[in-house]
């Protein structure tokens, strides 16, 4: 037998393979792993030219897996203002001014990661209070979850440029109830940027690089961007063919609202040429509801504070399950947006009726956020062959103040039920939903594992280590249609493989923050650092 390409020696691996998830070697041969095991097995197969790592007794895990990212928000949006410190509107203004003032070349400003409750505790300003910093141009600002907006005067004006254009209105602006001008707020702001040229003059495909490469650094070797516009997946395919992919990359075409049925029957033909390990187009990404804070996000009961409010969702649940159903038809894998209990029960309901429309089974549907559950929905996860697709940090008190306020402290309560999944059989997958959060996914296990309850203690959502970690590895991997080839490190996956500082295992679940990421290795080679 050929002496192997790749070896990992003196390392304690956690394999992630449940009947045997402990190793203290492994090789590979032309980038899948040829064995794992004890050492003196492995060291059999190291000839001279195998590149040998020895990991110093170092924990090893499989290539983690971010199941929700947006690395395409680094080619659209470019640079930023960066907002994530949670400033107040004052800040902000400031903020905007300064940079306003060292960038005199740039005609848009874009500004992301701003907290709701932190920027205005009545709730959201207006377009005028971001006059106040910039009137003379453009500016824009996001919050920490992507989806509400906020631009000045000369947003506006462009907005309104882009909706005569488009004939038709864009990222579900929002309109004085007394007046009917635009209010600067836009629910769905990413709807809206692609039309704006100033925008599109800011993509670079060093964008891209960096986030990709962002991704490596952290120990990512697979990232599910689950909302890229058709026009962009070119700079996927770029990088692809230019060997400059260092992560695997699966892709959902994202199907705005205002999709047509034309352009929806385009999908099959255009996702045809990417069915690569390296770069795979398998599924659609579709919203049934928004998010809590906005109270956009579809509930069973009503809002805290507003017994007639229950949110909206974005179809007719009847055109939604006919969606469904066409897209399951065709072959997709259905990733729907669903933060509410509303919006999560009609997204099963829809992937029900489509598997027994289609006679279909095994497409792995997937529901992203899944924040707020009702506890009769939760085993029909498992039952369903339904993924549901999670983001730990979203959970944290530092970030869900406005929406602890909105659900109110029962539904705050049961909210992003973790255990109650896994217990019923669910293969909850994690992910970063990076930029919404960061894309570090030991901070999304840190949250995992050490998570407290609202009125303080341990949250009785806690997972354990290993449950964590197989959210972002195996349970991952399932998630992605690719637990075939990765997720666990086993004869015939990939060599895609993570060396840690910490053991995880054995620190304190609040210091897995402070372990770092040694060596990232995708196929056999090390990705990071680079050589």
């Amino acid at each position: 037998m050929a002496p192997a390409d790749f070896a990992v020696v003196n390392a304690r691996i956690y394999t992630a393979n449940p009947a045997e998830p402990w190793a203290e070697a492994l090789a590979s041969s032309r980038g899948r792993i040829d064995i794992v095991g004890r050492r003196r097995d492995v060291e059999s197969r190291i000839g001279p030219r195998t590149d040998v790592v020895d990991a110093d007794g170092r924990l090893i895990l499989p290539g983690l897996i971010d199941s929700h990212v947006h690395l395409m928000w680094g080619f659209e949006l470019g640079t930023w203002i960066d907002l994530t410190d949670r400033p107040s509107l004052v800040t902000v203004q400031r903020r905007i001014a300064g940079y306003a003032r060292e960038h005199p070349e740039e005609e848009l400003f874009i500004g992301h990661g701003f907290d709701y409750a932190a920027l205005s505790p009545e709730g959201l300003p207006g377009k005028e209070d971001l006059d106040a910093a910039v009137q003379d141009r453009p500016v824009v600002i996001s919050a920490w979850d992507g989806h509400t907006g906020l631009g000045n005067g000369r947003f506006v004006e462009r907005a309104l440029e882009a909706f005569r254009a488009a004939g038709k209105e864009l990222g579900q602006p929002v309109r004085d109830p007394r007046t009917g001008e635009l209010t600067g707020v836009f629910h769905e702001v990413f709807d809206l940027t692609p039309y704006l040229p100033e925008v599109q003059r800011r993509r670079s495909l060093d964008g891209l690089r960096r986030t990709v490469g962002m991704a490596s650094r952290l120990g990512i070797t697979t990232a599910f961007d689950v909302q890229v516009n058709l026009a962009d997946l070119h700079a996927y395919a770029t990088l692809w063919k230019a060997g400059e992919l260092t992560v695997r990359v699966r892709v959902a075409i994202y199907h705005p609202v205002e999709t047509t049925p034309a352009e929806r029957a385009s999908f099959g033909e255009i996702a045809r040429p990417y069915r690569d390990d390296s770069l795979c187009v398998g599924a659609v990404k579709v919203y049934i509801d928004g998010v809590q804070e906005t109270r956009t996000a579809a509930l069973l009961e009503p809002y805290a504070g507003d017994p007639s409010w229950r949110g909206p969702t974005q179809y007719p649940e009847e055109a939604y399950h006919a969606l469904v159903a066409d897209l399951d038809r065709a072959g997709f894998q259905v990733c729907t947006h669903a933060c509410g209990d509303r919006g999560v029960r009609i997204a099963l309901d829809a992937y029900a009726a489509a598997a027994r429309a289609n006679g279909t089974s095994g497409r792995r549907h997937r529901i992203e956020h899944c924040e707020n559950l009702d506890p009769a929905d939760i085993p029909r996860f498992a039952r369903l062959g339904v993924v549901p697709c999670m983001m730990p940090r979203h959970a944290s008190p530092e970030l869900t103040a406005r929406w602890r306020e909105v659900i109110g402290p029962e539904r705050t309560r049961i909210a992003f039920p973790w255990r109650g999944l896994l217990d019923t059989g669910a293969t909850l997958a994690f992910a970063s939903d990076w930029p919404v959060a960061s894309m570090d996914p030991l901070v999304g296990i840190e949250e995992a594992v050490a998570r407290e309850a609202p009125e303080g203690g341990p949250s009785p959502h806690r997972l354990t280590v290993a449950e964590a970690i197989d959210g972002y590895t195996r349970r991952g991997a399932y998630a992605c249609h690719a637990d075939d080839t990765r997720g666990t490190l086993e004869p015939g996956k990939y060599a895609d493989l993570v060396v840690l500082s910490e053991d995880l295992f054995e620190i304190p679940p609040e210091r897995v923050t402070r372990a770092k990421v040694l060596r990232t290795v995708v196929g056999g080679r090390t990705v990071h650092p680079k050589a």
